[in-house]
């Protein structure tokens, strides 16, 4: 009796830990132009203004010491530009003029 006991135990936490694993889908920015959005690892970035949209998927590395690292380019268009740099998405929205700093963050 006490090993069923024990097993649904297990059973019920780990339901319970899947359950909180899987996020809802976050708002982070939303504009006419601009909207972001962020669901466990996977951010988001739809352009309105150029109907496109864009998913960064952020993985885990192994800690390095601090580096120098140079911002990447990720997407240049005429109303929105992507870069990514260290743990940082930087997303310039040349409709607006507005740039906006999202920390990464892997789930």
């Amino acid at each position: 009796m006490r090993k069923y006991k024990t097993t649904a135990v297990v059973i019920a936490l780990a339901l319970f830990l899947t359950g909180c694993a899987t996020g809802e889908a976050i708002t982070l920015h939303d504009t006419d132009s601009l909207y972001i959005e962020r669901e466990g690892n996977i951010t988001r970035i739809v352009d309105r203004a150029g109907d496109d949209t864009y998913t960064l998927k952020t993985v885990r590395t192994h800690w390095q010491p601090a580096q120098i690292s140079e911002a990447t380019t990720t997407a240049d268009t005429d109303t929105l530009r992507l870069q990514t740099v260290g743990g940082l998405i930087i997303v310039t929205d040349k409709t607006s003029g507005k740039v906006l700093y999202i920390e990464a963050r892997s789930s």
